[in-house]
């Protein structure tokens, strides 16, 4: 089965639309999923047929200065997970200290 011969177009158009701050179909979001529903596609349009397009959309999300979702919350954890390896950090310490005084 061939893809819409405007799905392309589509695509684009949804894709200005969700860098404009503009969405008519999706939450807005700065993800993939938010971009097919935008252009009323399966995503896997994006992630299959039109990798070209998935990457050009993160390419401008970065170009101007923007997070994505996904990275926004890929940090977010990773900021979490370095706060619980320091407090572990710490309470090693204390164990090893409590331990050395016995």
């Amino acid at each position: 089965m061939s893809p819409a011969p405007d799905e392309r177009d589509r695509i684009r158009v949804a894709m200005n639309r969700i860098l404009s701050g503009a969405p008519e179909h999706s939450n807005g979001a700065l993800t993939i999923v938010a971009l097919a529903a935008e252009a009323q596609v399966h995503r896997n349009a994006l992630t299959q047929r039109r990798p070209d397009l998935k990457n050009d959309f993160y390419d401008q999300v970065r170009a101007c200065g923007q997070m994505s979702d996904g990275e926004r919350r890929l940090r977010r954890q990773v900021r979490r997970l370095k706060e619980l390896r320091a407090a572990d950090a710490q309470e090693s310490a204390r164990l090893k200290a409590d331990v050395e005084r016995w």
